[in-house]
């Protein structure tokens, strides 16, 4: 590949976007993404230029995983990442670990626009788009972007790239059935190339059964392309997604119900029962999680001189929907403890049928969030001979509404609208009853500048410093609970970053980067009556990476070594009513090491290894309250939880161009439910194997088609996956337990057969 300085300037300085790139001349770069020859691993590892630890996933070794699985599930043998998904189908919830970082500390963008929360910074299958157009997936492990256009992440980010369209006319299509009667529709049309103009527009359907639980999940897709080539370096890719979902929601078990009952013990029961204290048992019916999302980004470069480029970026995201779990809420005259609603013309007391229904008084309580985010991130570089510059600026404002009205449930259980758009009781003066009703603006802003010096042939320079400054304006309108209030708080601070990059030989190189972040407080914690949410801290960190690779002709190798500090640790976790309740950990101190080998055999067969080592160590005693009274819990020098010390995956390949196999797994070690290390789920080796065939065609109609085979866990292994609720201690100390950590579920022996063919 050839590079001009400027491009590798923006190489170096972008690695936060998988945005298009501008040709300025003498290059051959597609996307940011892509920045070097993909070797003989499968498509699990590329050679990389980045001046700080990375890892790329590229479209052969996506295709060849299971066809449901989203981008998140796509990078299970990726080092440093530890993921746990509650099924197949690629459309319900996940969680993940990355050198100990939690997912919400983790900024994801697509295409350069930031998917996580802007509230909480969770990330959803929603917003991750169809996997059939994903060009390729980048990890950057530990170390944020100067142009990083996040406010929750403490380090490292996830990129996904779109495929870009085709200049020819086409069309891709794909049919996927699977265990517990998954199906899914795919089809891509591409218009093919006029005037510079290509574009592509696809939709899906994908349906299945829960595989544990009652309930089903269903999801409809449509995206849309368009790329513009100006000529000279100048183009403009728009991308428009479209997610509509209606999904039952899975639980999770504490360790003792898996280990009494089994993976697929449900405690949201397939029909409405009343318990001994007269209230509605859980109910699979009142686990819902509906939710739209539309999303645009227009990646804009404009080439203003030889020297000289501008990418404008602007983005636009909302959402609207709901999650909840599986329990109905009793709402009668005496629910309104210090709230704002006039309930007098509501019954005094629940009542319930014998099968559960309600006659009076209870209700179904979805959770809903409704989010406005428009952002735009621009940038421009300028090359000066040995310097490259990059100014940028990033502003976004999202707003979020959340809120909990009180639907009525129908005769046989089931609430008469899963959408919460109607149907809400009102109070006696009109007023719809909420049991939350709160609205966050969040205004944040980055400015950057960034030097990138090409010493000499071996040695490259990159320093930069970015100033943050992001606004919580937030507003309580009042609830059963809570009288109206408003709350503000600001946050800003100077980020640094620096890094150094050797080449010793063609085939060797070292480097080292060093930067610091800042993670905003989550919304919630505005609100929070339980800590000074007004004096709350930004967790900040500063991370270290010393890296090693090597490339040769048939063999690709990276290690790196990390370090991670951090400051005022956030922890998300839940309090007794269920509510999002934050925890500050502290300082907490991340170190180890990340190996990936890549590489050729003889008969055309290929390997591919990752190993990570872990320690997250917590470096302060935590107090914590209970009824007044502080108690000091003994987790300095603990394993941060849900933290494995030690991962280590290995996928062997075989492809002679007309048959192509897998064969995979990751060994996952224990890892903790709390601070204090009093429980902990075992270690477990989880192994998947594929299989496909290139079917011959005619050429003139059927361009190519593959038919593909999936097995995962392939050995039917049962464990727990990962921690869902982070708990302080699952031990008693001084009188006080914080109660049962709740895990994921680890997914049962899942087959899918998908059928493609290009036309």
């Amino acid at each position: 590949m050839r590079f001009t300085r400027i491009h590798l300037a923006l190489v170096a300085a972008s690695m936060g976007h998988g945005m298009v790139m501008a040709d300025t001349g003498d290059s051959d770069v597609g996307t940011i993404g892509v920045q070097g020859k993909a070797t003989a691993g499968g498509g699990y590892m590329v050679q990389e230029e980045s001046i700080k630890g990375r890892s790329t996933v590229t479209k052969e070794a996506l295709d060849k995983q299971t066809a449901t699985g989203n981008a998140i599930d796509k990078l299970k043998y990726t080092p440093g990442l530890n993921i746990s998904s509650e099924d197949a189908t690629g459309l319900s919830g996940f969680r993940f670990t990355m050198r100990g970082l939690n997912s919400d500390q983790v900024g994801m963008s697509v295409d350069g626009m930031p998917i996580n929360d802007s509230g909480n910074y969770a990330l959803y299958s929603n917003l991750l788009g169809d996997p059939e157009n994903i060009d390729q997936i980048f990890v950057t492990q530990g170390s944020s972007e100067a142009d990083g256009p996040h406010i929750g992440s403490s380090g490292g980010n996830i990129g996904i790239v779109t495929i870009r369209p085709t200049k020819e006319t086409g069309a891709f299509v794909k049919q996927t059935v699977g265990s517990n009667a998954t199906r899914k529709t795919f089809a891509r049309l591409n218009t093919g190339e006029v005037n510079g103009l290509s574009n592509w527009l696809s939709a899906s359907h994908t349906e299945g059964q829960m595989w544990r639980g009652s309930g089903a999940v269903r999801a409809d897709k449509v995206e849309w392309n368009s790329f513009f080539d100006a000529g000279n370096g100048n183009t403009a890719n728009l991308i428009l997604k479209y997610h509509e979902q209606d999904n039952n929601s899975y639980s999770q078990l504490t360790k003792s119900q898996f280990q009494q009952n089994g993976r697929k013990f449900d405690p949201y029961p397939a029909t409405p029962t009343v318990g001994s204290n007269g209230k509605l048992n859980s109910y699979y019916a009142l686990a819902q999680n509906p939710f739209q999302t539309f999303t645009g980004v227009l990646n804009t470069q404009f080439k203003l001189a030889d020297n000289l480029a501008l990418s404008v970026i602007p983005y636009y995201y909302w959402g609207n929907g709901s999650g909840v779990g599986s329990s109905s809420y009793a709402l009668n005259r005496g629910s309104n403890a210090g709230g704002v609603f006039d309930l007098g013309n509501l019954p005094t007391a629940a009542q319930y049928n014998a099968d559960g229904s309600s006659t009076t008084g209870v209700y179904y309580r979805p959770s809903r969030t409704q989010t406005w985010r428009p952002g735009i991130t621009t940038k421009l570089n300028w090359d000066l001979g040995d310097h490259s510059l990059q100014f940028g600026y990033w502003y976004e404002r999202a707003r979020q509404s959340q809120t909990q009205p009180f639907i009525a449930l129908k005769s046989n259980g089931k609430p008469t609208d899963t959408w919460p758009d109607g149907d809400a009781v009102v109070d006696a003066n009109g007023n719809t009853v909420q049991g939350r009703d709160r609205f966050t603006v969040t205004p944040a802003q980055k400015v950057w500048t960034q030097d990138t010096w090409y010493i000499n042939p071996d040695w490259t320079l990159v320093a930069g410093l970015a100033y943050m400054n992001v606004k919580r304006d937030g507003t309580n309108n009042g609830s059963l609970t809570e009288q109206p209030e408003k709350r503000h708080q600001t946050y800003n601070k100077l980020l640094p970053n620096a890094g150094l990059k050797y080449q010793l030989d063609e085939r060797d190189q070292l480097f080292y980067s060093l930067s610091r972040n800042m993670r905003i407080p989550q919304n919630y914690v505005l609100y929070d009556k339980g800590v000074d949410s007004i004096n709350s801290k930004p967790e900040t960190s500063w991370n270290h990476e010393l890296g090693w690779r090597f490339t040769g002709d048939d063999m690709t190798v990276a290690a790196t070594l990390f370090y991670m500090q951090f400051k005022d640790r956030q922890v998300s976790s839940k309090d007794i009513n269920g509510d999002f309740a934050d925890i500050n950990a502290g300082s907490v101190n991340n170190s180890g090491l990340e190996l990936e080998w890549s590489g050729l055999l003889p008969h055309h067969f290929n390997y591919y290894t990752s190993y990570t080592y872990t320690k997250a160590e917590q470096q302060d005693d935590l107090t914590v309250y209970n009824a007044g009274k502080a108690i000091l819990l003994p987790t300095s020098g603990k394993q941060f939880a849900n933290v494995p010390k030690n991962m280590l995956a290995a996928n062997i390949g075989y492809d002679d161009g007309r048959f192509y196999g897998t064969f995979g797994g990751k060994y996952t070690s224990k890892l903790y439910g709390d601070l204090t290390n009093d429980e902990a789920i075992s270690g477990r080796t989880v192994f998947n194997a594929g299989a496909g065939i290139y079917l011959p065609v005619d050429k003139k109609v059927v361009k190519d088609a593959t038919l593909r085979l999936n097995v995962d866990n392939l050995f039917d292994k049962k464990y727990l996956d990962g921690v869902y609720t982070t708990k302080t201690n699952a031990a008693s100390y001084s009188g006080f337990r914080d109660g049962d950590p709740a895990y994921i579920v680890g997914l049962e022996r899942t087959v899918t057969v998908s059928l493609e063919a290009n036309f």
